[in-house]
């Protein structure tokens, strides 16, 4: 069986799930047989960068890479503000007052931290059973519900045109579209994200990622193991008697577990992702 990731080069234009569609065709047509695939955080399709796609029992590392933290680039355009947020939108608001750079990066500090931000009205939220982008859409009035996200860093890059452009270092989750219109807000006036690039997500970068057409040529050239997300973790071995046990899905006895998720192996083959559950060794996760 086939399982690994591919760190695809999202064009704008497409959506995340368009991508998912496009991997699985070329895997079926190259190497043949229903594989299981699904990607590993949304991009919107206006957006462009690092979109992991999971194969096989790597997709059942969903959780755990989504709460790893993503660098986005991202331009802000000020003074006009559009019902999506983003430059895919119909203006809704124009001829706001533009502010000056010295104004905008003396707010930057007050968006590091912890915050609960209302996600932008067209996302991919559920309310009620429903989209709130197709509710957003047919000028249905509802409330989206704030999460809990952070945001580690936000740094200006530069002016071009009308667009200031920054590199935001944030928690899985994060809407960078409603920065923008939260910012503007804290500077008196409107704003919307004119693009958006995913320079990072968890550990996949955008200057090793493959485009589809790249994929499609030499699929399993591209496929890095299920190792390349878990040796990030840490390890615990289990050997003897208590490797029987892990691997009926007995909890053991251990000391000195990690407080973090962390990778088990059986010897030297990765049995899954394990947690101290009260200093029980606990597989919650398997991957063999």
């Amino acid at each position: 069986m086939l399982n690994g990731f591919i760190n695809v080069l999202k064009p704008t234009g497409m959506t995340s799930s368009d991508v998912v569609v496009q991997v699985r065709g070329i895997l079926k047509r190259k190497l043949g047989g229903e594989i299981k695939v699904g990607h590993f955080g949304t991009l919107d399709p206006a957006g462009a960068g690092v979109l992991p796609v999971a194969v096989g029992r790597a997709t059942r590392l969903f959780d755990y890479a989504a709460a790893e933290s993503k660098i986005y680039r991202a331009g802000f355009v000020f003074g006009t503000e559009t019902d999506t947020l983003d430059s895919y939108g119909a203006v809704t608001k124009n001829g706001c007052k533009k502010p000056s750079l010295d104004e905008i990066k003396a707010v930057l500090p007050q968006f590091i931290g912890k915050f609960c931000q209302i996600p932008p009205k067209f996302s991919s939220k559920s309310v009620g059973g429903e989209r709130a982008y197709d509710m957003a859409r047919a000028g249905k009035e509802f409330e989206l519900n704030g999460r809990d996200i952070e945001i580690f860093d936000i740094k200006f890059v530069e002016e071009n045109g009308e667009s200031f452009v920054f590199d935001i270092t944030c928690s899985g989750g994060t809407y960078i579209r409603s920065i923008v219109r939260d910012m503007a807000k804290k500077l008196g006036t409107c704003g919307y994200m004119s693009y958006i690039i995913r320079l990072k997500s968890g550990y996949f970068n955008i200057s090793e990622t493959v485009t589809i057409k790249e994929f499609e040529e030499e699929p399993q050239k591209y496929i890095l193991p299920i190792t390349y997300f878990t040796d990030r973790l840490a390890k615990v071995t289990v050997g003897g008697d208590n490797a029987k046990k892990v691997v009926n899905g007995v909890k053991i006895k251990l000391n000195n577990l990690p407080d973090v998720p962390f990778a088990v192996y059986i010897g030297a083959e990765l049995l899954g992702i394990g947690i101290n559950d009260n200093n029980y060794l606990k597989v919650v996760t398997r991957l063999l």
